[in-house]
């Protein structure tokens, strides 16, 4: 509910009237001209208390008058422009108006800041413009003048930017609803305080460029240098007399004299460029005429009584609607206003359209009647309000809701208020008081009004409660229901209540009353006893006013009004004044200059809560007689981590936490409401953010707008939120998205655990507003009348005793927690059914079945008590489905179904949505998670629709059943006609042979057999067929359908007419058998009777068999005796006949669970006719394998692989001992057949890796060999490897030679290694002659020896032996160094040494030899050859001495060469076969022998 307060602006000459006037657009000033016949004109500022600002001369011009007035966009500057060309200036903080030195000489017609006040332009009533920029000290410089010699009719900047605070505005409101600016206008009506001193447009330049629009209809374009450029001439078109910069695009919007409207594109140049073009039809001209933009679309008023919006995004217009609501009064709301009167007593908020309190009644048609019109437009985005003044004094405001979904553009306006002032309008114009509120400026002929938008005042106590009817009416009320009229002398903006007192005041001024006590005992007294005396209450009491003095009336400045203890708590403009009752200041609480100025003040019971412009918030105990500061004072930047301004704080009751909610750094309100343990320095939160809801489309956004704390609990905390819903609607073919309001009570309290909890949520419909919390009761405020909502727990206890009414909030704290036991403690004595049930329903929550017993008992209800516990005692329940049980008794279906699905008994679920009556959802149910009862779940839905009436519904969902002949046949059946027309369209078989029957029932024949043919029913075709005696027919269909009904049928008929072999054929067909072998054995059909047997039961072939058994024809009667399972029957018989072909194929199906003593027998059978290899073969399938293993053994069976296989003992089979000793016993087997790689392969499934590997090594093969040995990963099989591979020729093959010693080396065989490297150095002695090669491998065997402790002679001869091999090669190295004298001395030194191997004296001779002949020293060469020769018969085949060299000695010797060469390749017993003697093993090294000579060790020794 919102009134408006009107004041008429009084000038300080009283016979002045006003001409022109300007609001700032973001400071409390506005500035009004007016014109005194005896004083002339002169200019006023005034504050937004309608009050002239102080200290200021303001000008005076005894025959000249203010023309044009415009204000700084940003600082507080006012330019006022004169009739006779000068031009004043006035600054915040000076006293004098200064004058600028302009070249005018005419009157100034226009003058206007740029966007940031960087740029002013004037221009006269002789056409000359001028450009004047202003500096830091206030200095006016001139930038440009032009004489464009035509009168100006408007100068329109260009905007870079919205003005400073409409554009952080805009910013707010988009931050805080994602994207809609018009959200916070619609949430909250607080504006920032501090903002405005932070905001700037840093890196934001200033646009200087500008258009300038002439009567002749021409439009220049002035640059930001000061150039003057023609952009437009209208020629034929009429001039512009309005253009507006769209707030969105580069673009303006101009309206021209005959009424027209153009969009045009502006270029960067400043061309203008058309883009749309409407002609509007109006009474007058564009002078009377105006344009304005609310919003994003455009308002247009021409002339006549219609207000149009034009949204050019859309192309779309319409008219706002000229109705008010029924609950105003027009005749009332238009009435004359004088200082201090309201304007209308009305909503300021839309209704939803489904709650509106009645029919929407026209505007009197007077209006139009008298020619009364629009003159102006004005709009406010902060309360997204376009208000219209008219030429009869009217001002129409018009709010676009946001509190409901509407489907026409249109609709979204209300006309929420019809204003009179006196004098027709000539401007409106909306600015900002003190509080950042929005104003109204209404300038008529000769008076000027500001109009001021004041919510209705309430408060509330326990027992008080005052609600404002009027500008100057309050009504009190008392809970006993007496009341009274407070008439005051001024219109109430503040006022306060307490059981004592009432305090109002106007914003200047207080009043003071006092309250008599009223004793409710009496009146509760009286009321008994007239109730006992069986006499009607009298209503004396409720019709005894309350009795009220007025104390004083005394000068304040009072922005908030609190009261505590007879002492009055008054916010002024910077500090918080304390008053007595009686108007003497007690106190006067200030905050420091770095705090800043008081902005905000709330007192809960005596403790006050104050908040500055700085951001810092302070906390006072008043109970005594000085406040006592509860904490030092606190930023809010060391609070939140993100702070802008406070925009509520309120103590508990006591003291000892604020509640609080703030603004961002960016002056958004934030969607979180904050609660600051100040004692224990502790934030807690409860954020009001609400995800978006994707299958709904819906998002929404919440704003806490109103806190009370409980005056008792302190713990209790009531916030009300508005949240902001945007969903989207289908509109004129597009989607369009549409919001409104939700608006809900949230109640919170604190836990010891340090966070918010909420306790319960209430909503709250369109008009309401939260206004107090006091337990048992949230306090709403109902348009003017007082609501109470109890909260749940106390719904019939709502007038309990103060220990009841504490018990009971106990409890919900603790259900609100999650304490079900202390819950439970806190209402053990309390009988309310409401508590109980809140508790039961908690459990459903907590999973709290023994407690929901105990509330269900105190409920008596006996019903639900059995229900919950057969669900306990029911243990194939889960625990989700037993809370599920609680939840539906008590009729909480939508937490049961969400149970139900938690715990994924879908089951439960689909038989609960059948029993609430939603079927629908149960199919969709059904059909998704709970197939199993899908049909049951389609017979319900067909059910429930055939209740309603719904045949053809019914019908689709029986169908759906697939049981139609039961279900459709009772629903059609009293309708033969329906019924006969659904079975010609359907294709059922069950209910195509119902119909059947039921035509065959009532004789038709050949229309049953139509009936049986459709629905494909055979048998019952046949019996028709058999009945009227086509039996060729019949015989054709049930050959061809092979119904085994149809043929049994025929083959009955055939057999009682005689045709045996037919009926024979036919219970074949039928798989009756059992006829078909009576017959058989009664005609005595032999090979009909083995046809018929082999195909039949096990039963009949015993029959059958038996039967062949008496005819002697044993063969057919051990085969069927096989085949129906009577094996010892069928050997039997097999033995006796000797039949050993079938006793083969008897045998093939024995089993290893068979009779033993019967396989056994067959093996013996087998046996005794020498057929050993089948014996083996049944013994071996039927797991008799030592047997088998022992006959194939003692008979020579070959095993192959196959056999080798079924021989194979599984690991479980038998006991390890015996599987072991049968592997082994197969794998010797296998061995002495030759299967070297299936042997193996058994001792490895044995365990027994030795023989596997000398199975192996038997087979030659060396991949495998390799490949077992790494795998088995045994020592004894690693040296094994290694042996065999060194008798391979590991010279060629690097790879064999790894895999020795890699072999060795795993196998720790380091003796065995040394001699194999000790085998490497002789081969590459004697093969090669590389003392090299020989020597390094001899260092790797040295090595080896090394890791043996008992080896230490066979290591001392060998270093010995490397030392005489480095001396050799020292001798080779000599040689070729030419060191032949080094070479004689050291050879002949180690010739006298006796030869050892692998030393050869050949070599040394050979040496010796080479360094004897390059000596020249023949002579000694010869003999040395000669010794040579006796040394090696092989010398020159072996190539010791090069052809050349002997050849030499024997010329110089005067030898034959041909001889002494040929005497050395005598081919002889080559010693080179020593080459395994040059080391051997240490006793202690050797490996075991198990009888095998390849497993022997070479012991000798080298050296």
């Amino acid at each position: 509910m919102t009134l408006y307060f009107d004041t008429k602006i009084e000038f300080l000459d009283s016979d002045a009237v006003s001409t022109i006037s300007s609001w700032h657009p973001s400071e409390p000033l506005f500035a009004v001209a007016s014109f005194s016949p005896e004083r002339g004109g002169s200019v006023t500022i005034f504050a937004d208390t309608g009050e002239p600002q102080r200290d200021v001369t303001y000008p005076v011009h005894a025959t000249s008058q203010a023309t044009a007035l415009c204000w700084h966009p940003e600082k507080a500057l006012l330019a006022s422009g004169w009739e006779h060309g000068d031009i004043h200036v006035w600054f915040a903080g000076h006293r004098e108006f200064a004058s600028v030195n302009a070249p005018h000489k005419a009157a100034i017609v226009l003058l206007q800041f740029s966007e940031q006040g960087g740029r002013m332009v004037t221009a006269d009533a002789m056409g000359l413009v001028t450009g004047w920029r202003c500096d830091g000290q206030y200095q006016f410089l001139t930038m440009f003048s032009h004489d464009l010699r035509e009168v100006l009719l408007l100068i329109c900047f260009r905007l870079t930017v919205e003005s400073e605070v409409r554009e952080e505005m805009a910013n707010l409101a988009k931050a805080a609803v994602a994207g809609d600016e018009n959200a916070l206008d619609t949430l909250t009506n607080w504006r920032p305080r501090t903002a405005a001193r932070s905001m700037t447009h840093s890196g934001v330049r200033d646009n200087h460029c500008f258009y300038a629009c002439t009567q002749g209809g021409v439009v220049y374009y002035i640059n930001q240098g000061g150039a003057c450029v023609e952009v437009m001439k209208c020629g034929s078109l009429p001039p512009i007399v309005q253009m507006l910069w769209h707030p969105r695009k580069d673009a303006v919007i101009c309206l021209m004299e005959d009424l027209t409207v153009t969009l045009f594109l502006v270029e960067s140049t400043g061309i203008l460029t058309e883009l749309d073009r409407v002609k509007m039809s109006g009474r007058g001209g564009g002078r009377q005429g105006g344009i304005a933009w609310s919003g994003n679309s455009l308002a247009i008023i021409t002339g006549d009584f219609f207000v149009r919006i034009w949204d050019i995004e859309r192309s779309d217009n319409y008219l706002l609607k000229m109705d008010l609501p029924s609950g105003n009064q027009p005749g009332s709301s238009m009435t004359t206003l004088s200082n201090g009167t309201m304007s209308s007593s009305n909503q300021f908020f839309s209704h939803d359209s489904s709650e509106s309190s009645g029919v929407l009644r026209k505007t009197p048609k007077y209006g139009q009647l008298n020619g009364e019109m629009f003159t102006c437009l004005a709009y406010s985005s902060t309360g997204q309000t376009l208000c219209a003044g008219t030429s009869q004094g009217n001002v129409y405001t018009w709010k676009r809701s946001g509190s409901r979904l509407v489907g026409a553009p249109e609709d979204a306006w209300q006309l929420t208020n019809i204003s009179s002032v006196r004098g027709a309008i000539r401007s409106c114009e909306w600015g900002y008081n003190e509080l950042a509120k929005p104003c109204m400026l209404v300038n008529c002929l000769s008076n000027v009004f500001m109009l001021k938008e004041q919510p209705l005042l309430a408060v509330h106590t326990r027992e008080l409660w005052a609600v404002q009817r009027s500008a100057k009416s309050v009504q009190l009320t008392h809970c006993s229901g007496r009341e009274a009229i407070v008439q005051s002398e001024f219109a109430v903006t503040a006022m306060a209540l307490s059981e004592l007192s009432l305090v109002m005041s106007n914003g200047r001024s207080i009043s003071s009353y006092s309250l008599q006590k009223v004793e409710k005992s009496l009146d509760e007294f009286e009321e008994i006893l007239q109730t006992v005396e069986g006499t009607t209450p009298t209503t004396e009491s409720t019709t005894t006013p309350l009795s009220l003095k007025l104390l004083q009336t005394f000068a304040a400045e009072c922005l908030a009004l609190n009261l505590c203890n007879q002492n009055i708590f008054c916010l002024g403009s910077s500090d918080v004044f304390v008053y007595s009752v009686g108007g003497v200041v007690l106190h006067r609480i200030q905050a420091s200059d770095i705090e800043g100025k008081i902005i905000g003040m709330d007192l809960s019971g005596c403790y006050l809560s104050v908040f500055t412009m700085n951001g810092y918030v302070k906390a006072y105990d008043v109970s005594r007689h000085d406040p006592k500061l509860l904490f030092p004072s606190k930023s809010g930047h060391d609070i939140f981590d993100d702070f802008g301004e406070f925009i509520l704080v309120k103590c508990n009751s006591s003291g000892s936490h604020l509640a609080m909610v703030i603004a961002s750094s960016n002056f958004t309100p934030i969607s979180t409401l904050f609660c600051w343990d100040f004692e224990r320095s502790n934030l807690l939160e409860y954020g009001l953010l609400e995800p978006e809801t994707n299958a709904k489309k819906e998002s929404s956004t919440s704003l806490p707008v109103r806190i009370f704390w409980d005056a008792e609990e302190p713990r209790l905390l009531a916030t009300e939120v508005k949240s902001m819903i945007q969903k989207t609607l289908p509109q004129k073919n597009s989607l369009q998205p549409s919001h409104f309001v939700q608006s809900k009570v949230v109640l919170l309290f604190y836990s010891e655990k340090g966070c918010l909890n909420v306790l319960e949520t209430q909503s709250m419909s369109p008009g309401c507003q939260l206004l107090n919390l006091c337990v048992p009761n949230v306090i709403r405020l109902k348009i003017n009348t007082m609501e109470e909502q109890p909260l749940q727990d106390f719904v019939d206890l709502q007038q309990c005793n103060p220990v009841t009414r504490k018990q009971v909030l106990n409890f919900s704290l603790y259900v609100a927690e999650g304490n079900m036991d202390m819950a439970y403690r806190s209402i053990r004595s309390i009988q309310s059914k409401v508590i109980w049930t809140n508790l039961a329903k908690m459990c459903v929550h907590t999973n709290r079945l023994d407690v929901a017993k105990v509330c269900m008992g105190h409920l008596e209800q006996a019903r639900s008590v059995r229900a919950l516990r057969q669900a306990i005692e029911d243990d194939d329940l889960e625990t989700e489905a037993k809370v599920a049980v609680l939840a539906i008794e008590l009729g909480m279906i939508e937490e049961a179904k969400d149970l139900y699905r938690r715990c994924k008994r879908f089951d439960l679920l689909n038989k609960l949505l059948q029993s609430i009556g939603h079927l629908d959802e149960a199919v969709e149910l059904a059909e998704a998670e709970d197939r199993i009862h899908l049909k049951h779940t389609y017979y319900q839905k067909a059910q429930e629709l055939r209740e309603r009436g719904d045949i053809k519904g019914a019908l689709e969902y029986f169908e759906k059943t697939q049981n139609p002949a039961q279900n459709i046949t009772q629903l059609l059946l009293e309708n033969p006609g329906a019924m006969k027309r659904y079975i010609q369209t359907t294709s059922d078989p069950k209910l195509l042979k119902w119909w059947g029957q039921y035509i065959e029932s009532s004789g038709d024949m050949d229309a049953a057999l139509a009936v049986y043919h459709k629905a494909e029913d055979w048998f019952s075709q046949v019996k028709i067929l058999c009945y009227l005696g086509k039996i060729s027919k019949a015989d054709a269909i049930a050959r061809q359908s092979g119904d085994r009904a149809a043929c049994y049928h025929l083959a009955r008929h055939y057999e009682n007419v005689g045709k045996f072999q037919e009926a024979i054929m036919f219970f074949t067909r039928a798989q009756t058998f059992s006829n078909a072998i009576r017959i058989c054995k009664e005609n005595d059909f032999q090979e009909e009777l083995w046809t018929v047997a082999s195909s039949s039961r096990q039963r009949d072939k015993a029959i059958a068999a038996a039967y062949f058994e008496e005819c002697g024809n044993f063969k057919h009667a051990v085969e069927l005796y096989h085949r129906a399972g009577m094996l010892h029957k069928a050997l039997e018989m097999a033995f006796e006949s000797q039949q050993p072909e079938i006793l083969e194929i008897i045998a093939s199906d024995l089993a290893p669970d068979s009779d033993a003593e019967l396989i056994n027998r067959c093996a013996d059978f087998f046996c005794s006719i020498e057929q050993f290899q089948k014996a083996v073969h049944l013994l071996a399938k039927t797991r008799h394998l030592e047997r088998a293993l022992g006959i194939c053994s003692e008979k020579g069976v070959p095993v192959t692989e196959e056999l080798s296989e079924m021989l194979t003992p599984e690991k479980g089979e038998f006991e390890e001992a015996t599987r072991v000793h049968i592997l082994v016993q197969l794998g010797e087997f296998l061995q002495q057949q030759g299967d070297y790689h299936s042997a193996t392969k058994k001792f490895t499934q044995a365990g027994d890796k030795i023989r596997a590997m000398k199975s192996l090594l038997k087979s030659g093969n060396t991949d495998k060999i390799i490949f077992f040995a790494n795998m088995s990963r045994q020592r004894e099989v690693y040296i094994m490897a290694a042996n065999y591979l060194q008798a391979l020729d590991w010279q060629s093959d690097p790879q064999v030679l790894k895999h020795i010693v890699t072999f060795y080396t795993k196998g720790q065989a380091f003796d065995s290694l040394a001699n194999f490297y000790a085998i490497c150095a002789q081969i590459e002695i004697e093969e090669f002659q590389d003392y090299g090669k020989a020597l390094t491998a001899m260092q790797e065997a040295s090595k080896c020896l090394e890791k043996l402790s008992h080896a230490q002679h066979v290591y001392n001869n060998l270093q010995r032996t490397v030392a005489d091999v480095k001396a050799i090669l020292e001798i080779q190295q000599a040689l070729r160094e030419g060191d032949h004298q080094l070479v004689i001395g050291s050879c002949r030194s180690m010739l006298i040494k006796p030869e050892l191997p692998p030393i050869r004296h050949a070599h040394i001779l050979a040496m010796l030899i080479r360094a004897l002949v390059y000596v020249k020293d023949y002579s000694e060469a010869g003999r040395a050859l000669k010794e040579l020769t006796v040394k090696d018969s092989t010398w020159s085949a072996s190539g010791l001495l090069d052809r050349s060299i002997v050849h030499k000695i024997a010329q110089e010797c005067h030898l034959e060469f041909d001889l002494i060469w040929n005497a050395g390749r005598q081919v002889t017993a080559s010693t080179s076969g020593t080459a395994a003697t040059g080391m051997s093993s240490t006793s202690g090294m050797t490996t075991t022998d198990d009888d095998d000579a390849d497993d022997e060790e070479i012991t000798e020794e080298l050296h």
